[in-house]
């Protein structure tokens, strides 16, 4: 059945990815009707702190975008391109990546791209060289990004109150090891791409195309730069305040990541006391069950049968505040009436499971505020501000390109990622039993399929969400799953993403392109240097941070 089911998430990937935009997330929805009706899986949770976080954010940003903010970063990035011309190679990617990081979203390289093309002609350096590395630049800062869906998606599995399976992992752990790491790698690729192809003034293609006018003779780029100027002194006040409103927030989101004592805290439920005996099969749980009804002694049980370290002190998993037990717990604990009380039998990643309510008491610990109410708080308050502050109509913002994909984006994760969880979930024994060894042996070989899957995703956030639960039932070490995150990069591979494409016609020289074998593109190369280099260095980041 597993194979017959996994041909069935496959086929809807292929599908959705085929379709482009939200149908990647209805084929989701659509795989996931045929696991459960046809398969009857259970399904899973579906990820609504990660889809609400993407929401808030992609609505400051559009707000951003609706009140010019992005056109004067754009300008502003535009004059330091022209003033330093010379440098294209490593400046233009810088650019795409420290926008991608403010903004949370790579789409903003498409409004650089035409700059870095024509101020890399204008100089006679080969575009090939600054346009491929600066679109793999703003792909790596996605994963650096604290307000990106995908870092937002990463943060909600691993983090606080909200992580599923008890690791405490705070956004600025994130931050720390990817930022570093994808920024070395950036820099790494575009001393790379420095050196592909014929330098311009050698190139045939492009020789040919100014023989025959399809493309003007360089220009001094004098005049251009005047404009430019002209446009930055002439910024209207509203888009300055914007773009100052969504700095304001973004520092705010890593301040209150970092310092997880900023965060407002509050006494919530009360704790309670719980034993348990876990076991390898739901046969031997039931017998365990059966034995404890009919008056066995549960803490002798438990040291006879049970497979878990707390086995030796009967089973007891000491106090448990509310939400820090695994869901499959915490739902079934919240049945139990009085000490004594026995759940049925609980599947989680780790075995079958019988649980043993024994006490309550008030909640000793006060509950933080989770990153996934922060992010949203503090995004939906900065544009709130941007629209009363700087006069934004609000039909501008929901026509605006940012807000159009991220609001895909919000779409595909929900179906793909809701699909993802359930299959992974609903196979776990299975999974564990195969493949478990392997990655704990070689947890590069689980960033080749972070790697794969977002070839096939075309969406950071989607491959987080879908294929990272998998790492964590596993047990790969949260540090570990950290250093791969970059892995999930992997969407320039196959050259048809917006803006692998958008970067290929913006170069009039011809020079960006896809190659006779499709692909030995333009791409490929700073791609692979970028992302590699990112996870070999996250995983030397980890080895001295944690």
């Amino acid at each position: 059945m597993f194979w017959l089911e996994f041909v069935v998430v496959l086929a809807a990937i292929f599908v959705g990815a085929r379709l482009g935009g939200i149908g990647l997330g209805v084929m989701g929805g659509l795989g996931l009707a045929v696991l459960t009706f046809l398969f009857h899986l259970q399904p899973t949770a579906p990820p609504i702190d990660v889809m609400l976080m993407i929401a808030a954010v992609v609505t400051a940003a559009g707000v951003l975008q609706a009140a010019g903010g992005l056109d004067y970063l754009v300008s502003l990035a535009e004059r330091i391109l022209r003033n330093n011309p010379d440098r294209i190679t490593f400046l233009g990617p810088m650019v795409t990546y420290f926008f991608t990081l403010f903004a949370g979203t790579g789409h903003v390289a498409y409004s650089v791209l035409p700059v870095i093309a024509e101020v890399a002609r204008e100089t006679g350096v080969r575009p090939e060289r600054p346009m491929s590395i600066s679109v793999i630049a703003s792909q790596q800062a996605i994963t650096a990004s604290p307000i990106a869906a995908a870092t937002v998606a990463l943060l909600g599995l691993l983090g606080g109150s909200a992580a599923k399976f008890g690791f405490n992992v705070e956004l600025i752990d994130i931050l720390k090891v990817c930022i570093p790491s994808t920024l070395i790698g950036v820099i790494i690729a575009a001393f790379v791409s420095n050196k592909l192809g014929q330098d311009l003034d050698k190139d045939p293609e492009y020789q040919k195309r100014l023989q025959e006018g399809v493309v003007p003779p360089p220009r001094n780029a004098g005049a251009d730069s005047a404009k430019v100027n002209e446009a930055i002194k002439n910024t209207p006040a509203s888009a300055k305040v914007a773009v100052a409103l969504f700095l304001v927030g973004t520092i705010l989101v890593v301040l209150f990541g970092s310092f997880p004592q900023l965060r407002p805290e509050w006494s919530v439920g009360s704790d309670t006391r719980i034993s348990h005996i876990v076991v390898k099969s739901e046969t031997e749980a039931k017998q365990v069950l059966a034995q404890l009804k009919s008056g066995g002694n549960f803490s002798d049980v438990a040291k006879q049968c049970s497979i878990d370290a707390t086995a030796t002190a009967g089973g007891d998993l000491g106090w448990q505040a509310k939400g820090k037990m695994i869901p499959e717990f915490e739902k079934a604990c919240a049945k139990l009436k009085k000490p004594g009380d026995l759940t049925e039998v609980i599947k989680t990643p780790f075995g079958y499971h019988v649980v043993k309510f024994d006490d309550k008491r008030p909640a000793q610990n006060k509950e933080k505020m989770g990153m996934p109410h922060v992010i949203e708080i503090v995004m939906l308050t900065i544009a709130a501000l941007m629209l009363l502050l700087c006069k934004v109509k609000v039909s501008r913002v929901v026509e605006g390109s940012v807000f159009i994909a991220g609001i895909q984006a919000v779409i595909a994760i929900f179906g793909i990622a809701w699909m993802g969880d359930t299959f992974f979930q609903g196979n776990m024994e299975f999974l564990s039993g195969s493949i478990k060894g392997m990655v704990t042996t070689a947890p590069w070989l689980f960033a080749f399929a972070l790697f794969v899957l977002s070839i096939l995703l075309y969406s950071q956030a989607a491959t987080v969400r879908a294929l990272m639960p998998l790492g964590i039932s596993l047990g790969i070490p949260a540090p570990f799953l950290i250093a791969m995150f970059p892995a999930v990069n992997g969407y320039f591979f196959i050259p048809n993403y917006p803006t692998v494409v958008a970067a290929i016609n913006f170069d009039r020289t011809g020079t960006t392109g896809i190659g006779r074998y499709v692909l030995n593109h333009s791409f490929m190369i700073p791609g692979l240097v970028a992302t590699f280099s990112s996870i070999g260095i996250g995983f030397l980041l980890v080895k001295l941070m944690f």
